[in-house]
């Protein structure tokens, strides 16, 4: 009986055939040279302005490379996304960049490229299982670091007064919003002897609509007086629910945190109003997966299998600095110094995001 190989066996001997096709001349190391890449990318919306966000810097560092990035909207469908995606390996793309619409069907999309021989990043949603596995395996993933996330604008929050908090989350299911939620409530515990409390929590989809409609009805739920502050899943959710607090006339009593960094959001945190704290940055994520599949069509594997970019938090009094580093100019990231083609020492092919 044939004996399949081992998860690492497996990894060493697709790294082994990388190097072998470069010296055969063949392999996806020898296809990339002497002419452009051609990159999909599957993503669940790009009717959310962090979306856009993270799309046009992905087109910023495609244009870096030389790849041709095509980019194709999910529209939210876990349907949509498994022909968006079927599409694509048929018209033999050099790699796949996908970021699940929901855990339901990431196994599958990924044994479908898996059987394609097609090369997938999966990037900002983490699909329940890791990379080196022997039914569905992927190169590597990429994202932020949701937990820590959810906890440092909860903790912001606190830090600042706010003791009667109710919470705003995504898509239920996403596992992006589940461990977001799960740094809420870590906040939560930090703070438990200081008087701090969720008063509800409730679950909405990601755009502006719903925080509105979502807010409203904390509102008519939650007196004023009993709360004074506001977590948000995303920028799209608070930013429907300021509109809300603001027509309420309880602006001077609720503070808001939310994660994505928006330019709508951070011109009001900007503002010194009741919207104090944004975090986020993680826009870079879908140009980072371009720059591991690069790499890896140029005969280098991923350092590592999972890894996490370490976003950076905005208030009023950094809003100058954030704005200078990232807003007036692309992120102050030399991409070609964190990949393994042009600089065969870098011990990391994920750049951190931090303010001068």
């Amino acid at each position: 009986m044939r004996m399949m190989p081992t998860v690492r066996s497996r990894v060493s001997l697709a790294a082994l055939a990388v190097a072998f096709g470069m010296m055969l001349g063949h392999g996806p190391a020898a296809q990339a040279q002497g002419r452009q890449l051609v990159i999909g990318a599957s993503v669940p919306y790009l009717n959310d302005p962090s979306w856009v966000m993270i799309t046009n810097y992905a087109q910023y560092v495609a244009k870096i490379l030389n790849i041709q990035l095509e980019v194709i909207d999910a529209g939210g469908r876990e349907d949509k996304q498994l022909a968006d995606v079927q599409s694509l390996i048929s018209r033999h793309v050099d790699a796949l960049i996908f970021v699940p619409v929901s855990n339901a069907d990431a196994r599958s999309i990924i044994e479908l490229a898996d059987r394609a021989k097609m090369p997938i990043v999966v990037a900002d949603r983490y699909p329940g299982f890791p990379a080196q596995n022997s039914y569905a395996p992927y190169l590597t993933f990429i994202g932020p670091d949701n937990v820590a996330a959810g906890r440092a604008v909860a903790n912001y929050l606190f830090a600042h007064g706010v003791k009667n908090l109710v919470a705003i989350g995504g898509t239920p299911g996403d596992p992006n919003n589940q461990t977001r939620v799960k740094g809420l409530h870590e906040a939560l515990a930090a703070w438990s002897g200081k008087g701090v409390k969720l008063v509800q929590y409730v679950g909405a989809l990601e755009s502006e609509e719903n925080g509105y409609s979502a807010m409203l009805n904390l509102l008519s739920a939650h007196p004023s007086g009993t709360i004074d502050g506001l977590w948000c899943y995303n920028d799209a959710l608070c930013l429907g629910a300021y509109r809300a607090i603001k027509q309420s006339g309880r602006d001077k009593e609720i503070k808001i945190g939310a994660m994505d960094l928006d330019k709508q959001a951070l011109a009001l945190v900007n503002g010194h109003n009741n919207y104090i704290y944004d975090f986020g940055g993680h826009w870079v994520e879908l140009g980072f997966a371009e720059m591991l599949a690069y790499d890896y069509l140029h005969g280098h594997p991923p350092l590592a299998q999972f890894s996490q970019i370490e976003d950076i938090g905005v208030d009023a009094a950094g809003f100058d600095q954030f704005k200078k580093d990232y807003l007036d100019q692309e992120p102050p990231i030399d991409i070609k110094q964190y990949m393994l083609t042009f600089n065969p020492n870098t011990k990391t092919q994920v750049p951190s995001l931090e303010l001068k």
